[in-house]
């Protein structure tokens, strides 16, 4: 009986395994022809096996064909851009593209084959994101996961249309419309809304353009997931409605002020109850309109000054936004990116910033920073 058992559990594995590699054979032939649709039909792409968990990718030419493996879509995307860059001089960048192929394409005299040591290939932050995307539409967005999976991207943030699932939360919550109105920016503002320095700046925001932009996110994750990448979604960090402190008397809530000329936000502390309470519901309502892949962006204090400059009020905090992620998702990993460290240097000292970050598993936080100049 236990042999049959283990039988049946191999076989349901491959079956498993093969329908995968099967999916992202589609999804990379689908990009291939996008990228060339009068040439697509000299490629073959295949499936191999990632080296150590980690992608690889191979080239090589058979008769008049150039066949391309990978270990993911994104793998077999790499493979197909490599060639088109190593071999037939051509590009695919932001500000045009360059694919005067020959008739005849190059050969590959000998396999090529090309691994990576990285798990993760990260791309944007909120900055870039709301500066160049928050007027995009799908077409645009189309071409722009293209880029990232031929770039090697696998783990995109991934926060268009977030103010939907934070809508129907807080209407869950109690709150009203008119509660809500003033809460919400603009599609230009929403830099500084998701980092929780301003609310309501060029709204209020349509409900038409949270639902719009709602399945706008559906495509771009279904799309992203189909070619391996794991998208980063957001959560929670404190900042919530004017209206809270209405809804909710007895909550322990700090008002921030950005800079001169902008209303109060308001942060929930993190000691209160509810802190770890909404980062549950809200990742556990994105998870059930969205899926997860456990990647979960928040960033606390970004231009921000925190209450505290204790080390063990930062710890305690830092470890209260992560038990509100694990609460909803055991599996959860936090996204954090360094920006707050470099934009306020005289509060962010050594022993509070290891505060922060050394109060979450080593193995359940991915911290990253971007090149300063």
């Amino acid at each position: 009986m236990k042999h049959k058992i283990y039988i049946l559990a191999a076989f349901l594995i491959i079956v498993s395994v093969q329908a995968k590699a099967q999916a992202y054979l589609s999804s990379s032939n689908e990009l291939i022809k996008r990228i060339l649709p009068k040439q697509h039909q000299f490629f073959l792409t295949e499936s191999i096996a990632a080296e150590n968990g980690l992608d690889v990718f191979e080239i090589e030419s058979k008769k008049n064909t150039i066949v391309l493996r990978g270990s993911s879509g994104v793998a077999i995307a790499s493979a197909f851009y490599y060639y088109l860059t190593e071999y037939a001089h051509c590009q695919v960048t932001w500000n045009g593209v360059n694919l005067k192929l020959p008739q005849n394409l190059p050969e590959v005299k000998n396999k090529i084959r090309k691994n990576t040591p990285y798990e993760y290939r990260y791309y944007l932050n909120y900055c870039t994101f709301n500066y160049s995307m928050s007027w995009w539409d799908w077409a645009r967005w189309e071409k722009e996961i293209d880029w990232m999976a031929l770039h090697g991207i696998n783990m995109p943030l991934a926060i268009t249309g977030e103010e939907y699932t934070w809508y129907l939360l807080y209407k869950e919550m109690g709150f009203s419309d008119n509660d809500l109105k003033d809460f919400f920016t603009g599609p230009a503002y929403f830099s500084w809304f998701w980092m929780g320095n301003i609310d309501g700046w060029g709204g209020p925001l349509p409900l038409s353009w949270m639902k719009s932009h709602f399945e706008l996110q559906k495509k771009i994750l279904a799309r992203q997931r189909s070619l391996g990448m794991k998208p980063v979604l957001p959560a929670f960090t404190g900042h919530v409605p004017a209206a809270f402190k209405k809804k909710f008397p007895k909550a322990k809530l700090k008002a921030t002020n950005w800079t001169n000329g902008f209303a109060d936000t308001y942060i929930l502390d993190s000691e209160d109850p509810m802190f770890a309470e909404i980062g549950k519901k809200f990742l556990q309502k994105q998870t059930e309109l969205l899926g997860t892949d456990h990647l979960y962006s928040a960033d606390t204090f970004n231009e921000n000054e925190p209450p505290s400059a204790d080390p063990e009020f930062l710890g305690k905090l830092s470890a209260r936004v992560y038990d509100g992620m694990s609460q909803a998702d055991p599996k959860a990993i936090w996204v954090m990116q360094g920006w707050l460290f470099y934009s306020d240097r005289k509060f962010w000292k050594e022993p509070q910033t290891e505060a922060l970050l050394k109060a979450v598993p080593n193995d359940k936080m991915i911290y990253w920073i971007w090149p300063q100049k």
